[in-house]
């Protein structure tokens, strides 16, 4: 069964050192021997503020092997899900009766038109993830996923908008980027927003890991679609971004990410990709779900965990369908029949790709209904459907399905285009497979630079995190970036400090910023609307780097069933002398002297790297011990 566990909140930057290769050398052999777990909890904040290439790649698959006989994959996902949902499934309030054994069908309305084309120099570039939005004027707003500046950042988050339901578009500009110093330093991509009581939220996966693996759940928020965005701090809007849902499975997992929201009345549903590996089926891809109090506040702190919709691979008892390297989800809510869909693709990249979608009546568990092939160009991935601003498509809303592609015969990683096509959805007393049997568009990308905007689309600087000295004036260079990724030169005293700790930092005679004490504090900057955050860190004149100076716990325990098949893992966050925190790998915690222990053995043991075997049902408390450092984790084992 997987684990129905608290949410975590708290998360912070992973720091690489220079054992970069020994340490993915024996994290890959203990994965091999271990497995490796995924699950979910409470997370302490740190004592001290947190210190908060190339697209995410997906790992290939490993063989699946035998499931024990006792545990099906369906009885899995049942039991993963809660007992009152299973019990309500099937009877939402309000359905409408005369569709309530009918099932949803899917029809593309043509093959659609490009919103991207790329530009013709064959290197890597794309809009990918397409969350779209219909308004009531019927313009649209959309956000796509773009490449970073290549070097220190992989991804960023763009955004469009079309005046006449998708014939033309605005020039695009970046309205989310990695925040220096935090936990999503390294990228930010796959957006879906939706709109609630005042404010666009922005979900969106993260990454502190330089393979783009580790991933979490992001969330964000303005008050206009194109920004400026805050990002959810664990309490607030204020801080350092940390996690909505955060994965604490093996170092080499994707992990968690490519949210998507529906609300529906005061309640949202947030999905969510699981990728990772267990000892008992190998790679596990899934889908999961949580749901939350719209009206609370805080409630980006109290997701509450629904369970496992679907698993998006396959086992040796799946003899109904193939899902052969199938994607994120895209949701959505019918409101003439009150039922949810989902959006996905099914053999991403290849030449017989197409789109894969679900219904559901309750948000949690979902049936496969089947293929889009016609009019859908081989290659696609990564999809999203066009809804209202709560995630709604009514009965006369016209809607498209977005994705990209790259087109037949093509393999190179990143050349990707961006496709929008009108959909029909209507209705079938049985489920419509029909299309399963056809042939998908076999075509190429066109390239169309008049689908780029000529303007700037960036504000960058010369770096993202500047060391300094107190009472010295900060020196910036600072640039612009456009659609070909070419940089000009602007002047600094051009750029506006937007926002800046008072505390932190002083204005010189000519504007600058001076540090008046030691630290980190990151600093906002604006440009005509583009905006860029650095990170300023003032060191000690002793200060030693390599010291650990504390550590906590990510998740403060664990709510575990004895029939858990995937493996649980204590990882440790540490706090340098440097103002750098990150999580601890499998050779540092050797190399800093770090030890577990269960303080009952007959519930679970802690291995020295922190695995946790669980044993039997009861309760215990885990210790973690490094020099000067110390902390407890409750740990729950259920039947």
């Amino acid at each position: 069964m997987l684990a129905k566990v608290p949410l975590f909140g708290y998360y912070v930057r992973m720091k690489f050192l220079n054992h970069k290769e020994m340490i993915s050398f024996i994290l890959i052999a203990a994965a091999a021997i271990t497995g490796l777990a995924a699950c979910s909890g409470a997370v302490t904040p740190p004592s001290q503020p947190p210190y908060s290439g190339e697209p995410v790649r997906e790992e290939a698959p490993r063989e699946a092997e035998e499931p024990a006989e006792e545990e099906s994959r369906e009885d899995i996902a049942q039991e993963a899900v809660p007992e009152e949902s299973r019990e309500n499934a099937g009877t939402p309030d309000g359905f409408k009766e005369e569709l309530v054994d009918k099932h949803v069908r899917l029809r593309l309305d043509g093959s659609g038109r490009d919103v991207f084309a790329l530009w013709g120099s064959g290197r890597p570039d794309y809009r990918y993830g397409p969350s779209m939005i219909c308004n009531d004027d019927g313009s649209i707003d959309a956000w796509f996923a773009s490449p970073g500046d290549s070097k220190k950042e992989y991804d960023w988050i763009t955004y469009r908008h079309s005046k006449d339901g998708g014939q033309t578009w605005d020039d695009e500009r970046v309205v989310l980027s990695p925040t220096p110093g935090s936990a999503d330093f390294k990228s930010v991509c796959d957006p879906d927003v939706f709109y609630y009581d005042g404010y666009y939220y922005m979900g969106y996966t993260g990454t502190i890991n330089d393979d783009g693996l580790c991933n979490s759940v992001f969330l964000a928020r303005s008050e206009n679609p194109d920004g400026p965005f805050e990002k959810w701090d664990g309490g607030g809007w204020s801080g350092l971004p940390v996690p909505i849902v955060y994965f604490d499975g093996i170092e080499i997992g994707w992990g968690a990410g490519e949210p998507s929201f529906v609300a529906v009345d005061d309640t949202l549903y947030v999905y969510n990709t699981l990728d990772s590996f267990s000892d008992i089926y190998g790679w596990v891809r899934a889908t999961e779900v949580r749901t939350a109090d719209l009206t609370d506040p805080l409630w980006p702190g109290k997701l509450e965990f629904g369970g496992i919709t679907v698993f998006r691979s396959d086992f040796t008892d799946a003899n109904e369908y193939t899902y052969s390297d199938s994607d994120s989800w895209d949701v959505a809510y019918l409101e003439d029949s009150h039922k949810f869909i989902a959006l996905a693709t099914n053999r991403r990249f290849k030449d017989d790709s197409c789109l894969l979608y679900y219904e559901s009546y309750d948000g949690i568990n979902f049936d496969r209904v089947s293929e889009l092939n016609t009019d859908v160009i081989s290659g696609c991935h990564n999809c999203g459907i066009m809804t209202d601003p709560s995630g709604h498509i009514g009965k006369d809303d016209r809607s498209m399905i977005g994705y990209a592609y790259s087109g037949t015969g093509a393999s190179k990683w990143g050349v990707w285009a961006t496709r929008i096509a009108p959909v029909i959805i209507d209705y079938t007393d049985e489920i419509d497979r029909s299309d399963e049997g056809s042939e998908n568009l076999k075509q190429k990308i066109s390239i169309d630079e008049s689908l780029l905007g000529n303007g700037p689309i960036m504000l960058l600087t010369d770096r993202l995190t500047y060391t300094t000295e107190i009472e010295s004036p900060l020196k910036l260079k600072c640039y612009l970036m456009n659609t070909y990724r070419q940089k000009t030169r602007i002047s600094t005293e051009e750029v506006k400090i937007e926002k800046y700790d008072r505390d932190f930092f002083k204005l010189s005679e000519d504007g600058r910023l001076v540090p008046v004490r030691e630290g980190m504090s990151i600093v906002g900057l604006e440009y005509n609307g583009l905006r860029r955050d650095i990170c300023i860190c003032v060191l000690p004149d002793d200060n030693d780097e390599s010291r650990i100076t504390d550590f906590y716990p990510v998740s403060r325990g664990y709510d575990v069933s004895v029939k858990e098949p995937i493996i649980l893992k204590v990882r440790p966050m540490a706090v340098f002398g440097d103002y750098d925190i990150h999580e601890l790998s499998g050779y540092e915690i050797n190399a800093y002297d770090i030890h577990f222990s269960s303080g009952d053995l007959s519930v679970c043991r802690v291995e020295k790297d922190g695995t946790i075997k669980i044993v039997a049902p009861g309760q215990t408390v885990i210790t973690v011990e490094g020099e000067n450092c110390r902390y407890t984790l409750d740990i729950n084992v259920r039947e």
